[in-house]
């Protein structure tokens, strides 16, 4: 399948005995998006992004893989089983994937940053349908702006505005398709087996998790705990990376801590 490789890039090589954190990125993101928390979290740690075949200007033809399976490729490429996976969107719904089918790659525990998530009782309406589709172009507008930073202010506003009109275009049906039909999906999911240290994080201005879409998916995970922020987005890993790496730093603590009374109680 053209472009449909995995490949694994290393942030920092990390001290030995240190946390392996390992980083998956969301549809039409890249592993490069990683890099504004990567340099917030402690640099003796071994940090690595996966390369996803959902990256930028992708042919789409993954498709015929479930995105947990790509994901759980990219894992194999590292050689070692992560203190904590943290993963954004359309990567977070394929990390819980791998979660719900008791896939051990994932890791000691893990961040699910902006995920989509269809509560059970929410049925699959045209209605439904729509307002994901307005969202999704929303969604692509604002990855634009996000990942140009502090470039997007000073960029003559019909000249980003022709950027983001063309990054829809490039984009086009089938990736809003790839995003609806794993949103659709989640609600099967069987998320009473993840059991792991599993951080929901969530922003008040990302229309894609509502409180109560996050609130329900957090509550029917065993290992859970929820993190609703007002002022974050669905891009908050790049907009706020300081303070979601401060989060994701507990996690890690969190999760070597309970390895280690784990390996205390044997």
């Amino acid at each position: 399948m053209s472009g449909s490789t995995v490949k694994a890039h290393t942030l920092a090589s990390g001290v030995p005995g240190a946390p392996l954190v390992v980083f998956a990125h969301g549809l039409e993101d890249s592993w490069s998006s990683w890099l504004p928390l990567a340099a917030e979290l402690d640099p003796d740690w071994r940090l690595v992004a996966l390369d996803l075949p959902w990256r930028p200007a992708n042919d789409y033809r993954w498709r015929t893989r479930p995105a947990g399976q790509w994901l759980a490729e990219g894992l194999d490429l590292l050689g070692a089983v992560p203190d904590t996976l943290v993963a954004h969107s359309f990567g977070a719904n394929a990390a819980l994937e791998l979660l719900c089918a008791l896939d051990p790659r994932p890791g000691r525990a893990a961040a699910l940053v902006c995920p989509m998530y269809r509560p059970p009782h929410h049925p699959v309406t045209w209605r439904m349908f729509d307002r994901s589709r307005s969202t999704f172009v929303q969604h692509i507008r604002d990855g634009v702006r996000a990942r140009m930073g502090v470039r997007a202010e000073s960029t003559d506003p019909g000249v980003l505005e022709t950027m983001m009109d063309l990054a829809l275009d490039r984009v086009g049906p089938s990736g809003f398709f790839a995003v609806f039909e794993q949103f659709a999906a989640s609600a099967d999911l069987p998320l009473g087996n993840v059991g792991l240290p599993t951080l929901v994080l969530a922003g008040g201005a990302d229309p894609a998790l509502s409180r109560e879409a996050a609130t329900t998916l957090a509550g029917g995970m065993p290992g859970a705990e929820i993190r609703i922020h007002h002022d974050y987005d669905h891009f908050c890993h790049i907009r706020h990376a300081r303070g979601v790496a401060a989060q994701v730093a507990d996690l890690v603590d969190t999760a070597r801590a309970t390895t280690r009374t784990a390996g205390e109680l044997r």
